[in-house]
């Protein structure tokens, strides 16, 4: 059984089977959000965009802030469809 309270920036639901329960949140954005939130996060950088990837994706030399701001600029291009 799965119940769901929805609001205007998320949804909860609810799943219940057996004596398991499993809540999912579901987070709404827009594009306009994500690209906004992806503009915040290059400009935390030191850098450009190119360098990022290069140093998380190609040689490993990130740092774990570095390697923060590029998984979720990597999530945010999937969410985008890029």
């Amino acid at each position: 059984v799965m119940t769901c309270r929805t609001g205007p920036l998320r949804s909860v639901c609810r799943s219940r089977s057996g004596g398991a329960t499993m809540t999912i949140t579901l987070v709404h954005v827009t594009a306009e959000q994500l690209n906004q939130r992806r503009e915040e996060l290059l400009g935390m950088l030191h850098f450009d965009e190119a360098e990022l990837r290069r140093r998380a994706a190609e040689d490993h030399t990130a740092s774990p802030d570095e390697r923060e701001i590029y998984n979720e600029l990597v999530e945010i291009d999937f969410l985008l469809g890029k």
